[in-house]
């Protein structure tokens, strides 16, 4: 079983645009898991609903499909990798 952090996929997906970003994100307590906060170590799995809170104040849901193996995905592979459940702005 592939394991990756949570502040790698996030950037995988093109959801923060760096890990750094990522990481920072967790660190702050924007990024939960089931509505608890998350380290950025943390290792997701598939079926994990992450909510996501944006710099910009937009507040994101999305569904965790399938890890990805490689150090980068594609944009047009990412729908593969995860869904977006909701969005708020």
């Amino acid at each position: 079983m592939v394991q990756v952090r949570i502040d790698v996929y996030l950037k995988l997906m093109g959801i923060f645009r760096t890990r750094s970003v990522a990481g920072k994100a967790c660190k702050g307590g924007f990024v939960s898991i089931d509505g608890k906060a998350v380290k950025s170590s943390l290792s997701v799995q598939n079926g994990d609903m992450l909510n996501i809170v944006k710099p910009d104040g937009s507040e994101l849901t999305v569904e965790v499909l399938e890890i990805p193996t490689g150090k980068q995905v594609s944009r047009k592979d990412r729908q593969d990798y995860c869904r977006i459940v909701g969005m708020e702005v």
